[in-house]
């Protein structure tokens, strides 16, 4: 059995189908107990693997099914040079371009509350400024509005 898990989303492998079938409906009593639930459509049994094409071409199925993990599509296929086995990976578009506009428009926000902070900032900061020198201004007898003319 190998498992990759990332937060909520996981992908199991396991070599026979049986084991894979007694592991889900297990898998299912555990999380009833809980009061959670599988999403059905996101849930299921595939063949992929090294003999996956083999097997489904004999069974006439066609080529083995891909999955979506996180930002990647994946797949079965083979090296051309060698024609052995090789998972493929390929970054769903969609997926990637939704989670890059989410990160901009959270840099933005931060952006534009650390601006409107340094604008605060700023402002109190002039405002100070010309307090002071309007001050100095008027205690300096015979000076103009900032020293001497």
């Amino acid at each position: 059995m190998v498992m990759v898990r990332y937060a909520d989303d996981f992908v199991i492998g396991f070599e026979h189908r049986k084991v894979a079938e007694r592991f889900l409906e297990q898998l299912r009593e555990r999380l009833r107990e809980f009061g959670l639930e599988l999403h059905p459509e996101k849930t299921r049994l595939i063949q992929f693997g090294r003999y996956a094409a083999e097997h489904r071409q004999r069974n006439g199925e066609g080529k083995p099914e891909t999955f979506n993990f996180l930002v990647s599509r994946t797949a079965c296929g083979t090296i051309h040079k060698t024609g052995k086995f090789t998972v493929l990976r390929k970054t769903i578009g969609k997926r990637m371009a939704a989670k890059l506009k989410a990160i901009k428009a959270e840099t933005a926000q931060t952006d534009a509350r650390a601006y409107q902070g340094h604008r605060r900032l700023a402002t109190r900061r002039s405002a100070r400024l010309l307090q002071l020198f309007r001050r100095a201004g008027e205690l300096s007898p015979g000076c103009g509005r900032f020293g001497t003319m």
